[in-house]
């Protein structure tokens, strides 16, 4: 699936129902216990793997259930310890992180790093023209109009996207289209996740979205792991609540191993680190964001493959 060309039609689809409040809820009390109030489910890797249909797969017996998971968290641990293993930084980053970031730079001035890709440059162009964000008139040709047209917010998720999109490539194998659905699903938590943290101002919806693409970077890497770790295992795969919960529990890891590599601030990694915390009040708000828009996410994309299915 050509994924960067359709991040234009996506992002114009999905503005509004990223803000569809469809978390998933605790199991209700029983009659006659106590009313108490039910923290609102953090799991978002189950769905997706519901969505690709590993769940009703084969499953291995116990015992190979249990090796098969262990031989998938020292993989991963070996990719958290070796920055050679982990996905390269986008020669770009660096600098486009630090020209968004600053508010005296112009729109001249970010439409100068982004010529300096063309792919990049190519994506922009194509966002102006579609129509979310022109309705009429002649074409936008020019970088700089481009950058005026879209906004800041909007530039800040193009690049961020774009700037991913080429290392959260990979083939999906035994798993079919559990990576297409983990980009889906990284796009739509990074566009939530901004929402819930526009109060905090710019650099907070931009740290936001760098989050949810970190921990969708760390999706990809732990598919890569159980499906080596599966293909060297014929005949089944793990039950599909661990390979969920390696799925949760590993992704915001390695997204941290790979934020610490590429440079990124401490608060990105720290946030990536508090989403292991078995309670969101005891996150910074930053962390929160991430937390509770990669379920809301998953909900958005379940009421999608219902629709689809029907």
């Amino acid at each position: 699936m050509a994924l960067l060309g359709k991040v234009t039609d996506w992002w114009s689809r999905n503005r509004r129902a990223a803000s569809v409040p469809a978390l998933a809820l605790a199991p209700a009390t029983q009659a006659g216990d106590a009313a108490a109030p039910q923290a609102p489910s953090r799991d978002w890797a189950g769905p997706l793997l519901r969505f690709a249909g590993v769940d009703a797969m084969a499953s291995l017996p116990a015992e190979d259930s249990d090796a098969v998971i262990a031989a998938v968290r020292r993989r991963l641990q070996r990719f958290a310890e070796d920055p050679q293993r982990l996905p390269r930084r986008p020669q770009l980053l660096p600098h486009l992180l630090s020209t968004l970031n600053d508010d005296d730079a112009s729109s001249r001035d970010i439409a100068g790093v982004i010529a300096r890709d063309p792919t990049l440059a190519a994506t922009l162009l194509k966002l102006a023209n579609s129509a979310l964000y022109r309705s009429h008139g002649p074409a936008v040709e020019s970088l700089d109009r481009a950058v005026a047209m879209v906004g800041v917010d909007g530039l800040r998720h193009l690049v961020a996207v774009a700037l991913m999109q080429p290392v959260m490539r990979v083939e999906g194998g035994v798993f079919g289209r559990l990576p297409d659905l983990i980009w889906d699903h990284t796009q739509r938590t990074a566009l939530i996740a901004a929402d819930a943290a526009r109060a905090g101002g710019r650099e907070e919806v931009f740290a936001a979205q760098l989050l949810a693409l970190l921990q969708g970077l760390g999706a990809v890497v732990v598919v890569q792991a159980l499906r080596d770790a599966v293909a060297a295992q014929a005949g089944g795969f793990p039950d599909a609540g661990s390979m969920a919960h390696v799925l949760q529990r590993w992704s915001p890891r390695i997204g941290r191993a790979v934020a610490r590599e590429w440079g990124l601030s401490e608060r990105v990694m720290q946030a990536l680190d508090e989403q292991g915390a078995d309670a969101s009040h005891a996150m910074s708000p930053l962390a929160r964001a991430l937390a509770m828009a990669a379920p809301e996410a998953s909900a958005v994309m379940d009421v999608v493959e219902e629709a689809n299915a029907a």
